[in-house]
């Protein structure tokens, strides 16, 4: 006669069965997409990786094709120092907004060095506060909001948990060490992504995406928007 399991005993097979399924799920190779396809609209993204890997220039192609296949405007946040000199780079239907409150509906929102909005020792601030609002009606203002970061460490960890996808451009060894333990083992699996992609253009061109809403993983390769230059990403070096 078999023996009627204990509640305890169904805990631990139902805990086993999920870590299998999920290792599964990590170890298979991530499913070839696009942009379009991976990203959610209305949503919030975080786009991570090593300095000079694309991470802004990815941004500024999810704005134009977001806006080019389902006509939605653009918004990027700079502080106010910068915003005058980056509003002679970017198409007339891009704002340029120097407070979290400007930013407008139905649009794809770029804050680059997040950082500098939500970093982990802020959580208290005002300016926190209106971030934490920011991504909690994201979806009613239907924003598709594309935070930039080198990694996760120094950002608010609500932030993370808010977030509908990360995503990588290639990351070093070193953000793969020192990452948030919770994301220590997405950010090696990425870093093993980059590492089977043959020549830095290729690899430049390339983006791991995590779904964390189905815990799914696919990557795409991305080109530049017509209007991308570099001192779009580098105001932020003039002010450190």
């Amino acid at each position: 006669m078999t023996p009627v399991k204990t509640w305890s005993q169904k805990l631990k097979k139902w805990q086993k069965d999920c870590d299998e399924s999920r290792a599964k799920v990590i170890m298979s190779p991530p499913e070839k997409s696009t942009i379009l396809r991976s990203l959610p609209f209305p949503g919030v993204v975080l786009i991570m990786g090593a300095r000079g890997k694309g991470k802004t220039g990815l941004a500024h192609e999810i704005m134009r094709q977001f806006h080019s296949r389902k006509h939605l405007g653009g918004a990027i946040l700079y502080p106010e120092v910068l915003s005058r000199k980056k509003r002679k780079l970017v198409p007339e239907w891009v704002k340029i907004v120097s407070s979290i409150n400007a930013l407008p509906k139905k649009s794809v929102v770029i804050i680059d060095e997040a950082a500098q909005v939500a970093h982990s020792r802020r959580s208290q601030s005002a300016a926190a506060v209106k971030l934490d609002n920011l991504i909690s009606i994201s979806r009613h203002r239907k924003q598709l909001i594309l935070f930039i970061s080198h990694h996760s460490r120094k950002l608010d960890i609500n932030l993370i948990h808010d977030s509908d996808r990360l995503v990588w451009k290639e990351p070093t060894e070193a953000h793969a060490m020192f990452e948030r333990d919770e994301l220590q083992l997405f950010t090696r699996k990425a870093l093993d992504f980059f590492s089977t992609i043959k020549g830095e253009k290729a690899r430049i061109k390339s983006t791991y995406v995590m779904d964390l809403h189905h815990m799914r993983f696919s990557c795409f390769n991305n080109g530049l928007a017509e209007w991308w230059c570099d001192e779009l990403s580098d105001g932020f070096e003039d002010m450190r």
